[in-house]
């Protein structure tokens, strides 16, 4: 077997594996405790708006991958609840900026500390060298990010 025929396919096995485990733990995130009256969607949502704000519900539908109409309803719903805000976009008069509200930003701050310490409790249970593994998993995922956001 030619070693650029083992190279796909210990790339294309990494691949499915990869897929396998973080759909896996994708799963159990999203199935963690939050604050009440927040849910994955609200804090993924409040996340980019605190990252990436003030920001189009455009631009905040491209980042979260859902559509425009859909990430409207959740802005109406953020700003009804008082965790963002619209804004005049002053590049564009008919445009409108979302951004969070002291209160969006405590929020969020209280359910992403929340998740992290839920986490960091379950990684206390691995050995040191997956705790090594696993940071150096993580600066390989930012890497694989970068490469698929180009």
């Amino acid at each position: 077997m030619s070693m650029s025929r083992q190279m796909d396919y210990s790339t294309s096995e990494i691949a499915a594996l990869l897929h396998d485990r973080f759909a896996r733990l994708s799963r159990q995130l999203r199935h963690m405790e939050l604050p009440a009256g927040m849910t994955p969607e609200r804090l993924s949502t409040l996340s980019a708006i605190d990252k990436h704000g003030p920001i189009s519900v455009t631009a905040l539908a491209d980042r979260e991958m859902v559509r425009p109409a859909t990430m409207s309803r959740m802005v109406s719903a953020l700003v009804d609840d008082g965790l963002a805000k619209r804004l005049e976009d002053k590049t564009d008069g008919r445009g409108v900026l979302v951004a969070s509200t002291p209160k969006g930003k405590r929020a969020f701050q209280r359910a992403h500390q929340q998740r992290l310490q839920q986490l960091a409790e379950a990684l206390k249970s691995l050995p040191p060298e997956h705790l090594s593994a696993m940071r150096e998993l993580a600066s390989a995922l930012e890497r694989l990010t970068s490469v698929l956001d180009e």
